[in-house]
């Protein structure tokens, strides 16, 4: 059972390979796979808007739905029975 306890380096060299692994790896988390999640969701966004152009009707429910949301939105959250201007 002696190889599985845990084995934490005496020497100097090998505490500074596991610094610069641990900071490599911290690099990778922090730019790479951040980067990688971003180009997926752009992606989706692409591929989706694509779809929804590609098919009429998802096409006039999107517009429908945008424009309810931006009239919502420059109205001050009032629906469109209870507007008065």
């Amino acid at each position: 059972m002696e190889i599985l306890k845990t084995y934490i380096p005496e020497d100097i060299a090998s505490i500074l390979m596991m610094a610069v692994f641990a900071v490599i790896a911290i690099w990778l988390v922090m730019f790479v796979v951040r980067k990688l999640i971003g180009i997926a969701l752009v992606a989706a966004v692409v591929i989706g808007g694509f779809m929804v152009w590609q098919n009429p009707s998802m096409l006039l429910t999107a517009q429908d739905t945008a424009t309810r949301y931006y009239e919502q939105w420059h109205d001050g959250g009032i629906s469109n029975g209870d507007q008065q201007r």
